[in-house]
């Protein structure tokens, strides 16, 4: 008797077990360019020779404190607290510093990770950070004395709650591409960060990118693109489980396949000949929700009303189809002066089912 109620506990185990492994796996995943506050055209103005030296540091100096960036991370930590995402793949994660010289300036003034990480926390949907992409460093003197030093970073995050066996990640990476872009003789990099995401018996692999944008005038940074993607989907290619592939592309791809924007670059037509669907196909516009840098630069605002007219923000997957797509702004309609949102760029949320 006690041997067959064994058999039977087992038989019913068994059938327990491989219902589990029955069920689907349901996966969120956003991406979010966090924009720097600057697109640094006046420091790069500089560069060229076009204001006098520390001029340019000194207006996108004033540029950053006129941005806001505590207030904007609280408004897109609002946002990500209200969606969920599982997984979170952001891009210009900036983190600036000042000091009294450029070899000195390690003051932290904004890091944008951790003002978006304790604003998430305070609203009670806390992340914890999967990797970092530490990709350009610049310091530049200012023209009121002291410098001014940009640090570029990409970043991957995981809701806190999410814990194994249920769902983990491994053989995380942080790389960056071999062909980068030269300004003036300064080396613009850009990376990706990987990771094998597994919940339950099922697992893909998340990449989260920033690709180089172009610039106008130089052939070169769109060829630095798409020679960056061209890496990305090479480095891909023998994967045996699904990819998704999530980040900002600088590669409009408002029509589906290619955009008529500034960025209208062939990097999105070549990911989807490479075989990867492009999950929010039907989505609206990501970019840019407002615009900086304005000329001429004195007196301020330095930001400007836009409408977004290019799709930008992309989340792309191979072996697995999105249940949904969308696209997540986070509006400060009140915001005077400006920016009006969290970012210059909306986010993208997919959902995946496998």
């Amino acid at each position: 008797m006690i041997r067959k109620l064994s058999v039977l506990l087992c038989l019913m185990l068994a059938v327990t077990a491989a219902g589990f492994a029955a069920q689907p796996s349901v996966v969120s995943i956003m991406t979010q360019n966090m924009d720097a506050g600057t697109d640094l055209t006046y420091a790069i103005a500089e560069l060229e020779g076009l204001f006098p030296p520390g001029y340019g540091v000194e207006l996108t100096y004033e540029e950053i404190l006129a941005s806001n960036l505590p207030h904007r991370a609280a408004l897109l930590a609002a946002r990500i607290a209200d969606k969920k995402p599982d997984l979170l793949a952001l891009q210009e994660v900036t983190l600036w510093r000042t000091g009294p010289s450029a070899a000195t300036a390690t003051t932290v003034l904004f890091d944008q990770l951790q003002l978006l990480l304790a604003a998430l926390a305070s609203k009670g949907v806390p992340y914890d950070i999967v990797a970092v992409n530490t990709l350009g460093d610049l310091a530049l003197p200012k023209a009121s004395g002291g410098a001014l030093r940009f640090t570029d970073r990409d970043a991957l995050l995981v809701r806190a709650d999410l814990r194994p066996p249920a769902f983990h990640l491994s053989d995380v990476h942080a790389n960056t591409f071999d062909a980068v872009y030269s300004l003036g003789g300064l080396q613009v990099p850009a990376g990706w960060i990987s990771a094998m995401v597994h919940t339950g018996n099922r697992h893909f692999f998340l990449v989260n990118t920033h690709l180089q944008s172009p610039v106008q005038g130089d052939p070169s940074a769109a060829a630095v693109q798409m020679a960056q993607a061209d890496q990305l989907i090479h480095e891909l290619r023998n994967s045996t489980v699904p990819v998704v592939l999530a980040g900002d592309f600088n590669s409009d791809a408002i029509l589906g396949i290619k955009g008529t924007g500034p960025d209208n670059t062939g990097t999105a037509a070549l990911i989807v000949a490479s075989g990867y669907a492009d999950t929010g196909i039907a989505l609206l516009p990501t970019w840019p929700l407002y615009l900086e840098d304005q000329f001429p630069p004195p007196p301020p605002p330095f930001f400007k009303l836009s409408q977004p007219f290019e799709r930008i923000d992309l989340i792309f997957s191979q072996g697995l189809g999105a249940v949904s797509a969308e696209r997540v702004a986070a509006p400060n309609p009140t915001a005077v002066p400006l920016p009006n949102f969290g970012s210059d760029h909306a986010g993208v949320l997919a959902v995946f089912q496998f």
